[in-house]
């Protein structure tokens, strides 16, 4: 399992339906522009690059800077960056260094 910081940054990062679909849209689609993201996504500009940026910060996206062939412009692309999550019990209590408890340590409803 991930370092638990990791891990939590990771999971912050995803807890947003519009950082979820940004994850979805870039898997589907492969990298793009950040302008580009937010007219598929049907938000501003300035709403994409604030989650696109919490999204690269927890290393789930990636971004590069692309000059543009006889402009004197320069694009920003976004990639996704391949990543796995699993998550139960046990592997936080590993993650934490606590050892596993019998069943009798479960919560029950």
């Amino acid at each position: 399992m991930e370092d638990p910081e990791v891990l939590a940054r990771m999971l912050d990062a995803l807890g947003h339906p519009l950082r979820l679909r940004m994850v979805a849209l870039l898997r589907k689609e492969g990298e793009m522009h950040m302008a580009m993201i937010a007219s598929k996504l049907g938000v501003s500009r300035a709403l994409a690059k604030v989650h696109l940026r919490k999204l690269e910060l927890a290393g789930l996206v990636r971004s590069r800077v692309v000059l543009v062939p006889g402009q004197a412009k320069a694009l920003r692309m976004y990639g996704l960056v391949d990543f796995r999550l699993e998550l139960d019990p046990d592997a936080l209590a590993e993650a934490f260094g606590y050892e596993r408890g019998g069943k009798g340590n479960v919560a029950r409803p």
